[in-house]
């Protein structure tokens, strides 16, 4: 397959469509899998339930990245705890083009801050003004309330602020294999590579014919995209600004990085596919490296069974939005 990037989808959505938001996306299921992720831009009539009081965050950590290869641009992801008497000259992160490039002067070597993960904090408003959205209700909107009430609660906001011009968010995974919603609050636009679910096997092949002793299941690999251009894997480009949510897929890979300080908040649902293509009885990671990293991430118990009524409530869940045709504008770029 090509391996030549283009940007996903980007979709324009009214307020009607914000306040079924999961319903919506729903509508996408196809276009999510084929290209791992999709943007959505909001109309002007689009209200959000945001709190009026900022949440103040100081960076308390530092990322040291060192290239890993020889013959390719594969680079380690560290988490120091502690910034010391980290000092670090801001190079203006214009693009892609002036993004890589710092990596060329750095001599294989660099530090720089660390983004900061607030699990359970939240930009939005647990109870919303009518109309508004709230990014607090997606999950109960989605198929997660087949599990139980006292499981549900347990996903909730994940805020992350970017200190600098350059942070770097490494290869990952969505979690627990589960769709994931990204808002970005404001600040510098965030560059995303996003690689589909189809192509996952591919890259770990590759990763692991690098013989990395990093793994992207740690958040501790980054990799420059000609690489994936090289090896014929595929994968797509997107740059999410302000006010802007991106959806990436069940089992997508991606990596991103910021042009300058910023705010973003993400939360994990769940649509038909994430049982009909197994991600949720599939979500043991496969990582091998035994590096216990410490992370903000948290794995809840959310096993289904694959039962009748549990495969009778999937195939029901979103007949709501299918008796309801609402008008949608799709681009790529």
């Amino acid at each position: 397959m090509s391996s030549i990037s283009i940007d996903i989808p980007t979709l324009e959505i009214n307020s009607y469509g914000l306040k079924n938001l999961v319903n919506y996306i729903s509508r996408h299921e196809q276009t999510l899998k084929e290209f791992g992720a999709i943007k959505i831009k909001l109309n002007s009539d689009c209200l959000l339930g945001i709190k009026k009081q900022k949440i103040s965050s100081k960076f308390t950590n530092i990322q040291r990245i060192v290239k890993i290869s020889n013959d390719e641009p594969i680079y380690s992801i560290k988490k120091i705890e502690g910034i010391n008497d980290y000092m670090k000259e801001h190079i203006p992160i214009l693009n892609e083009e002036t993004f890589w490039s710092s990596f060329i002067h750095s001599n294989h070597k660099h530090e720089q801050s660390a983004a900061s993960i607030l699990l359970n904090k939240s930009l939005f408003l647990k109870k919303s003004p009518e109309n508004s959205f709230s990014i607090h209700h997606i999950p109960k909107q989605s198929l997660l309330k087949l599990v139980d009430t006292q499981r549900i609660q347990q996903f909730v906001p994940c805020l992350t602020r970017s200190h600098e011009p350059g942070t770097i968010f490494p290869l990952s995974d969505t979690q627990q294999r589960l769709f994931s919603l990204i808002y970005h609050h404001d600040g510098g636009s965030r560059y995303w590579y996003i690689i589909p679910s189809c192509e996952r096997e591919i890259l770990l092949k590759l990763l692991y014919q690098k013989r990395s002793s990093a793994c992207f299941q740690h958040d501790q690999l980054f990799i420059n995209p000609s690489i994936l251009d090289k090896h014929h894997i595929r994968y797509h480009r997107i740059i999410q600004h302000s006010n802007e949510f991106i959806v990436l897929s069940a089992g997508t890979i991606s990596q991103s990085f910021t042009t300058d300080a910023c705010w973003t908040e993400s939360i994990p649902f769940a649509l038909p596919s994430w049982i009909r293509n197994d991600h949720a009885y599939n979500q043991n990671s496969t990582c091998q490296c035994k590096i216990n990293q410490f992370s903000e991430t948290k794995t809840n118990n959310i096993n289904l069974s694959q039962s009748d009524p549990v495969q009778k409530s999937i195939g029901q869940y979103f007949n709501v939005n299918n008796n309801h045709h609402q008008h949608t504008s799709i681009s790529t770029g």
